[in-house]
């Protein structure tokens, strides 16, 4: 069967059980396009945006995993760091309500954390660990206390270390929060 088109090209159209085929006869080539050919391209063009697809969330997920890692890290040292500043801050408060005089290698260790606590730490942390460092010089040339009276403000509740722990917390909450 044979027609004629506008443009005076001839078309001759096929007809098998299946399907209907066209060929054109262009430049001298006859272009083909079967259903196996477009369910080939289909199947490699699926294949192609599967593994992108599969690749893509890899990446997403690897990187999400490292950013939890770091942070995760992060928290630890922080927890560490400011562990340690409490720990050496009870201590030298304690000497200082013992003792009239301050022994500057006594205030290293302190002063070497709170450096610590400037470089990773929210200014409201920095904030509070300057003030305990303040209270401790202040307690000093005060008069010294008795074990008793230190035990007497302690049971009374008079923590000098709680606002700065209540500001960690917060810090170390919201850090946690972003996991």
């Amino acid at each position: 069967m044979q027609t004629s088109s506008a443009a005076g090209v001839r078309e001759r159209v096929t007809c098998t059980p299946l399907i209907y085929r066209s060929r054109q006869k262009r430049e001298g080539s006859f272009t083909f396009m079967s259903s196996a050919m477009i369910a080939a391209l289909a199947a490699i063009a699926g294949s192609i945006v599967g593994a992108l697809g599969s690749g893509v969330a890899t990446w997403i997920t690897a990187r999400h995993q490292d950013h939890r890692d770091l942070l995760g890290r992060q928290i630890a040292r922080r927890e560490e760091l400011y562990s340690d500043f409490i720990g050496e801050s009870a201590r030298l408060l304690v000497d200082a309500m013992q003792n009239n005089a301050s022994d500057l290698q006594k205030l290293l260790p302190l002063y070497a954390l709170l450096s610590r606590i400037r470089l990773s730490s929210s200014q409201a942390v920095l904030g509070k660990a300057e003030q305990v460092v303040e209270i401790i010089l202040n307690t000093y040339p005060q008069p010294n206390l008795t074990i008793e009276q230190i035990e007497s403000n302690a049971i009374n509740g008079r923590d000098l270390l709680k606002p700065f722990s209540d500001t960690c917390r917060t810090e170390l909450d919201s850090l946690q929060r972003q996991l």
